[in-house]
């Protein structure tokens, strides 16, 4: 009797956020195995590079199940929090699925923050283990700590198999933490819904397929990072983790050379790539199908550029707080406006994201072009909190006919076309090369230094670039030093004012109030056309360059 040969096995369909319909009846996998059906489609095709490592998806999962084995091993459990001091590395989503697969909350922290920040984050998280990328001595206690040579042996040693730990749909995924208006940083929880949700309702407009090539500049402890490396890798797309220098000829020549079809940057960045427009041509960019950028306000002669230079490339423009996963408003460039002056629009709420613009109270209609409001994202994408703290939750989430918002503290409007336009911030929240910073934070940093009468943080003008500027107010000039060495022992670089001014008075109004805006505007007055660094105030108002410091 002859025996029948089984039919083959069908492929592992894609996640059904893929675009091809074919996939879209499935269901989401665990995020532990968000690469598994990669690995289906070719496990040998590559995955990732950063320059130095690279790695194909079998390697990927397979690590990811050793280094997940280790973790439970060091008792890793369903909801623990696991933290990990990130780096730009192709390893950072090998540590990611890792802690996936064990049911686990990935929590990346900013790996070059000063060691009393981290000390502080990671007493609030109490994780379970700390991965660093890194040798540096443990900076917390009662924890496991691992560190870039026991990760190496670990990875380098016998494959381990783990079966991944499922998570619930209400269960954490990932904290993110963002500068705080309070003084101390917010821990932004987002779950697995929110996620997956997000996953489906963005790449119907990033459109991220197994034969993509994406272009990731974000660091690891930014959310942006899980939109350029993970959604794509999850659906067999290669991923270039570019840890290079930020410069326009430098990132033009590896979008070049890694033929890239997805370039996902900050408006710092893509108008260092821009460098003036004459790079911008088919024959500088043969692969690229697609230009995204959003995180802070982009000029529009920039976009104009990308979209003259590169015509059937789709130009994006997007708007998203952590708070409401990742992104959540997306608006197309379709034609170039070349008289435009203001920015493009931030566009309209991707599926499954709902949008309201309210003025004292009541909801703004669409129709109602160019009236300014504050900007509530609610829906299925919207955190489940801030992690530890409540009160900010209660604060900034609100439920309206069932459903929850996230009040974003961004001034929006509607234009003719019904798109959503920002226009400004309604507290002093800034985004610097894309990254989100309450001056609230440093200002109270600031006032922690014994000494200190007043301090006014804002962002200035100086030499054509947007500078954090700080005015300290105190008797003893020697103070300012004091503040300046606080500063940089608590709060990442890209936080500490670069330009810092001392008034031994406070400025007075005509009314006799406290006139911080006054000083810190005699202050931008001066430091616009300066290369100093450091200004003092005269009892008379006036404001000079210290001695000593170069100016111009």
């Amino acid at each position: 009797m002859t025996k029948t040969s089984e039919p083959p096995a069908a492929p592992l369909a894609l996640p059904p956020w893929s675009i091809d319909p074919a996939d879209q009846a499935g269901s989401a996998p665990a995020l532990g195995d968000l690469v598994r059906a990669a690995v289906a489609l070719g496990p040998d095709r590559p995955a990732l590079h950063d320059g130095r490592l690279g790695l194909t998806f079998a390697e990927l999962e397979r690590r990811a199940s050793t280094l997940a084995a280790w973790l439970a091993g060091r008792g890793v459990r369903p909801d623990d929090r696991v933290a990990v001091l990130a780096e730009k590395s192709a390893l950072m989503p090998v540590l990611a699925l890792a802690i996936w697969k064990c049911g686990a909350v990935y929590v990346p922290l900013d790996g070059t923050a000063p060691v009393p920040r981290l000390r502080g984050l990671l007493g609030r998280l109490s994780p379970r283990v700390v991965l660093a990328l890194d040798d540096r001595e443990p900076v917390a206690e009662g924890v496991v700590w691992a560190g870039r040579a026991e990760l190496d042996a670990v990875l380098s040693g016998p494959d381990r198999e783990w079966a991944t730990v499922p998570h619930g749909p209400a269960s954490t995924a990932y904290i993110i933490f963002t500068s705080g208006s309070t003084g101390e940083p917010k821990g932004v929880e987002i779950t697995v819904a929110n996620l997956v949700a997000y996953f489906g309702n963005h790449n119907e407009v990033l459109r991220f397929t197994p034969d993509s090539r994406v272009f990731s500049l974000s660091p690891f402890h930014f959310d942006v990072s899980i939109e350029d490396t993970l959604l794509p890798l999850s659906l067999g797309a290669f991923v270039h983790q570019f840890r290079g220098m930020h410069a326009g000829a430098v990132m033009r020549a590896v979008v070049m050379r890694e033929r890239i079809t997805h370039l996902i940057a900050v408006s710092t960045l893509l108008t260092m790539m821009t460098e003036g427009g004459r790079h911008v041509t088919r024959e500088n960019f043969p692969s690229l199908e697609m230009v995204m950028t959003g995180a802070e306000v982009c000029d529009p002669g920039v976009i104009n550029v990308w979209k003259d230079g590169l015509p059937e490339v789709r130009v994006i423009n997007v708007y998203g707080p952590t708070e409401a996963t990742i992104v959540c408003v997306a608006h197309e460039i379709v034609r170039v406006d070349p008289e435009r002056v203001s920015s493009y629009p931030i566009g309209r709420p991707l599926r499954g994201v709902e949008a309201r613009i309210v003025d004292e109270g009541t909801e703004v209609p669409v129709h109602e072009a160019d009236r300014v409001g504050e900007l509530w994202i609610g829906g299925e994408q919207v955190m489940r909190g801030y992690y530890g703290q409540p009160e900010e939750t209660a604060r900034r989430v609100v439920e309206v006919d069932g459903v929850r918002y996230y009040r974003t503290g961004d001034l929006c409007s509607y234009d003719g076309n019904g798109d959503i336009v920002f226009r400004g911030r309604n507290d002093d929240e800034v985004k610097l090369a894309g990254r989100r910073i309450h001056l609230g934070e440093i200002r109270q940093t600031v006032l922690s230094c014994p000494g200190v009468e007043r301090a006014a943080v804002a962002l200035v003008q100086r030499l054509g670039h947007d500078v954090i500027a700080l005015v300290v107010t105190a008797p003893d000039r020697s103070v300012v030093a004091d503040a300046e060495k606080r500063l940089a022992e608590l709060l990442p670089a890209y936080m500490v004012p670069a330009v810092v001014a001392w008034s031994p008075a406070t400025a007075v109004s005509s009314t006799g109030k406290t006139d911080e805006k006054l000083l810190m505007r005699r202050l931008a007055d001066a430091a616009r056309e300066s290369s100093a660094t450091r200004f003092a105030f005269t009892p008379a108002g006036d404001v000079a360059p210290v001695d000593g410091d170069d100016h111009a």
